[in-house]
């Protein structure tokens, strides 16, 4: 697996980045603010301890799994201010997170986009494998079509080799931390080729923002796309 490091990735680009999910690493935030990103989207979970990157002047936070906080919001994020705020209560509903990122997307489409998920460990923990795979490659579009660094925290040691090296297949980059340099997945290609066997890339045009322009993807076509 080539790996890349955190300052060398230019954007766009979607980043794998594999390091060892209880130490705290510096390509993080090295990734949020590089080639000064001006809108910032940290997507978490419940439960996570994700520290707030400073630097971007605008911040989006999205929280994945937190039901009490999902209760309490009320519709749309309010984009007015320098930080808005997202939940979806159901971290198995992956349709509903690709929503609400591709709305952060299409509000801030004028502005040099940073994406913090964290973390597919996470998303793993609550859905399968193959259903993550085909998840990712979708958003990844997405944020491709807006010229998004993005980078999907993994702990190479919470998952099969074959599950890492998959991942590493779906992204442009990969970044390791030397946290998880012992842990690097040994997998084979035919594996690989098993676990992302159903995934299709849809015929040209291929997606609905590249077709209607950035600004114009509707909550429906994502949840077409990334709903199964």
């Amino acid at each position: 697996m080539d790996a890349l490091s955190p300052d060398a990735v230019e954007p766009p680009a979607n980043v794998l980045f594999l390091h060892d999910s209880r130490t705290r690493t510096d390509g993080c935030s090295t990734m949020c603010t590089h080639d000064d990103r001006t809108a910032l989207l940290q997507v978490s979970f419940a439960g996570d301890d994700v520290e707030p990157v400073r630097g971007p002047e605008t911040h989006g936070l999205l929280t994945v799994g937190d039901v009490i906080r999902a209760a309490e919001a009320a519709g749309e994020p309010d984009f007015t201010g320098p930080v808005a705020v997202d939940v979806v209560s159901d971290p198995t509903d992956v349709a509903a997170i690709g929503v609400s990122i591709s709305n952060f997307c299409k509000q801030w489409y004028d502005q040099r986009i940073g994406v913090c998920f964290h973390s597919l460990d996470a998303l793993l923990r609550q859905t399968d494998p193959e259903t993550i795979f085909e998840f990712s490659y979708y958003l990844n579009r997405r944020l491709e079509s807006v010229g998004a660094l993005a980078h999907f925290h993994l702990d190479p040691a919470q998952h099969p080799d074959r599950v890492v090296a998959a991942f590493g297949e779906i992204f442009d980059h990969t970044v390791v931390d030397e946290s998880a340099s012992d842990a690097l997945p040994e997998a084979t290609d035919d594996e690989v080729a098993e676990l992302l066997a159903d995934i299709e890339a849809p015929e040209s045009p291929e997606y609905p923002w590249e077709q209607h322009g950035v600004s114009e993807a509707t909550e429906e076509e994502m949840e077409r796309l990334l709903g199964g």
